[in-house]
């Protein structure tokens, strides 16, 4: 059954003039190429995303969640700092672990203070670690207690953030 009422009559019209205006033209030819290829869009959108810019890769050694909570709690970027595990220097200077600037050395096995070292990394990168004595006259040593404990405690907050 075709309404033949004014109303549908001119409903009718004013889709049959949409439907062939440009735009809509325009529209459908892109659909259409689209159809006609289903997986060209998804493989292109695949690969794309597969690649990570060089920018966004963590090459630090610093577990991403370590490295994101200290970023978050100190406004500072880690993309510097390099850990160097198994090193054998932290036992040069009778310790576990250090950090030297953005250079940390973990001991073998002493993992569990590279959160307090990369906090010592941020209070370099901030200026607040000045040396308070010398290991065997040469090395510059800085023990203050209270850059310690805010170590500790900063360290272990960076790892709770997510």
């Amino acid at each position: 059954m075709l309404d033949q009422r004014p109303a549908a009559l001119q409903a009718q019209q004013q889709r049959t003039f949409l439907d062939q205006s440009p735009q809509v033209s325009q529209l459908r030819a892109l659909q259409d190429k689209m159809n006609s290829r289903p997986n060209g869009l998804a493989d292109t959108l695949q690969r794309k995303s597969e690649s990570v810019p060089e920018q966004n890769r963590n090459n630090t050694g610093l577990p991403d969640r370590l490295k994101s909570g200290i970023e978050h709690l100190s406004g500072y970027s880690m993309d510097d700092v390099r850990v160097h595990y198994n090193s054998v220097r932290p036992a040069q200077l009778q310790a576990h672990a250090y950090a030297q600037g953005t250079d940390i050395h973990l001991a073998p096995g002493q993992e569990k203070h590279l959160p307090h070292e990369a906090w010592h990394v941020v209070q370099q990168k901030q200026g607040r670690v000045r040396p308070t004595m010398q290991l065997k006259g040469k090395v510059n040593i800085n023990d203050d207690e209270a850059l310690e404990r805010e170590a500790d405690v900063m360290g272990a907050q960076a790892k709770r953030i997510q």
